[in-house]
């Protein structure tokens, strides 16, 4: 909803369902789909369908965007450590998630976030887009036509809407004043965070969270 989408307005997310309902009954009537609509409607655009999978039923927006990640932490714990139990007992699975997966993600969680030793892989993928975009000529007028809003990190470009990282080259180039001379992101000089609510993504300087502020590490017991 926050979208502005190339308008000079946002829409409510009930706006939203409406114009896209809307749009899919239009283009199965054109073309004679009634068992086609039948199906969307019943299974997909009814309201309370709408809000279990449109990103646009809520102002925030989810980090995933499918099951991946939920599946990948299964695929670890079958893979890894019970790749000698088909059925296991509920009593030893959860024996094995606090005692050796919770301590792998602990371990994790203290080499790039608490003490950022290694960086994630993600935020090397970040800054290679963050540079192509940079990289791209930018009117001055689109500013104002997808009103670009660096503060909320909301732009209406279409590349925003369908990037991985909510990134575009509107608030790249306004926010060139976060890289160095090039306007390109230094590793390790920003931690960089994606938020579920605006501003959607945030870069904090290193100095302000891991100098000033000491993140305290975590251990699955304490030491």
């Amino acid at each position: 909803p926050l979208i502005t989408s190339g308008t000079s307005r946002t829409f409510s997310p009930s706006e939203i369902h409406q114009l896209v309902a809307l749009q899919v009954y239009e283009f199965c009537r054109s073309r004679n789909l009634v068992f086609v609509w039948v199906y969307l409607y019943s299974n997909w655009y009814t309201r309370d369908q709408w809000t279990l999978w449109a990103r646009s039923a809520r102002n925030a927006i989810p980090a995933g965007k499918t099951t991946m990640m939920i599946e990948a932490h299964w695929r670890v714990l079958k893979r890894v450590h019970l790749h000698h139990i088909n059925r296991p007992r509920l009593d030893y699975l959860v024996y094995i998630i606090i005692s050796r997966q919770c301590g792998r993600l602990i371990r994790s969680f203290n080499q790039k976030i608490a003490t950022r030793q290694v960086l994630p892989e993600w935020e090397g993928q970040f800054r290679n887009e963050w540079k192509d975009l940079m990289s791209r000529p930018v009117q001055n007028n689109r500013y104002a036509l997808y009103q670009t809003d660096p503060a909320s990190w909301v732009c209406g470009c279409p590349y925003f809407i369908h990037s991985r990282f909510l990134l575009c080259k509107h608030l790249v180039h306004r926010s060139r004043h976060l890289g160095n001379s090039q306007g390109h992101l230094t590793p390790r000089r920003y931690v960089i965070t994606r938020n579920h609510s605006a501003p959607y993504v945030k870069l904090i300087p290193v100095r302000n969270t891991l100098k000033k502020k000491k993140l305290k590490r975590f251990f699955l017991f304490p030491a």
